[in-house]
């Protein structure tokens, strides 16, 4: 039905085809999952924003402010007099 020329083209075009197949495969193998490169990325957004945070609280401390975390012990006193001073 073919000439044994167009078998052959047949052939390496299989060869080919397959070839890519697997080199892609490969390639996407390699890769980090958008998720991984999604979250390093956000880990290194809070990262950044820490360190400015932090930065910023010791501005402030060098300049003589008192700096109270939320989240600590003390802000609940501090909280409470800034409210009895303010009555």
């Amino acid at each position: 039905m073919f000439s044994s020329k167009t078998s052959r083209y047949f052939g390496l075009l299989i060869l080919v085809m397959l070839g890519l197949r697997f080199g892609y495969k490969y390639y996407r193998s390699q890769q980090k999952p958008t998720s991984q490169i999604m979250m390093e990325n956000v880990t290194a957004r809070q990262q950044a924003l820490v360190e400015a945070i932090r930065a910023n609280e010791d501005a402030q401390r060098a300049n003589g402010a008192t700096v109270i975390v939320a989240d600590s012990a003390g802000a609940a006193a501090a909280a409470a007099d800034t409210v009895t001073q303010a009555r």
